[in-house]
């Protein structure tokens, strides 16, 4: 698999993160409102940041995972991130944005250019999501990404900003037809 470095689009550009990136995705990993429905506690210190991008390099470069951040085209500074991990013939995708850039359609746009690329690749059979119950921007996005809500898990997802046990999460999914 061969991941586009960037994506080039209407109003916003998808790239690879580099350490400069570290103090503008603290600036709204460490949100609390930014943070609520995410699967990883708030950040508190710039160093979590750091490491996750490391850690992010190594796995692009194993092919386990795939993430860029997100700039609007006319600056290069971090206002979210999306990624997808792949695994055998299915990937997920997930995102996150700065909260002064919510209800712009920017993260709907990274979506489905992250959702078309998937799809354009032949071993690619399914592309799937979750969001939390509650969380009904997250489900639009999945939508407008061309993902179709396929149920609820239960016990779905630990959310650790909100509590400590499972949510219910909708699982959202792309699957191609078998030819």
């Amino acid at each position: 698999m061969n991941p586009p470095e960037t994506f080039e689009l209407r109003r916003i550009r998808l790239r690879r993160p580099v350490r400069a990136d570290a103090v503008a995705i603290f600036e709204y990993g460490s949100d609390p409102q930014v943070a609520y429905f995410m699967d990883w506690p708030v950040c508190t210190h710039i160093e979590q940041i750091v490491e996750s991008l490391q850690r992010r390099g190594e796995c692009w470069e194993t092919g386990e995972e795939y993430y860029w951040v997100i700039t609007l085209r006319q600056h290069d500074r971090a206002i979210g991130g999306i990624s997808c991990y792949v695994r055998q013939d299915a990937a997920e995708i997930g995102y996150l944005l700065n909260r002064r850039y919510w209800g712009r359609g920017y993260t709907s746009q990274a979506a489905q250019a992250v959702v078309g690329w998937l799809l354009s690749l032949p071993a690619i059979r399914e592309v799937w999501a979750t969001c939390d119950t509650e969380n009904l921007a997250s489900a639009r996005v999945l939508e407008k990404a061309g993902l179709s809500r396929q149920g609820i898990l239960e016990h779905g997802i630990v959310r650790p900003n909100i509590s400590s046990q499972p949510r219910p999460a909708y699982r959202y999914s792309y699957m191609r037809p078998i030819a």
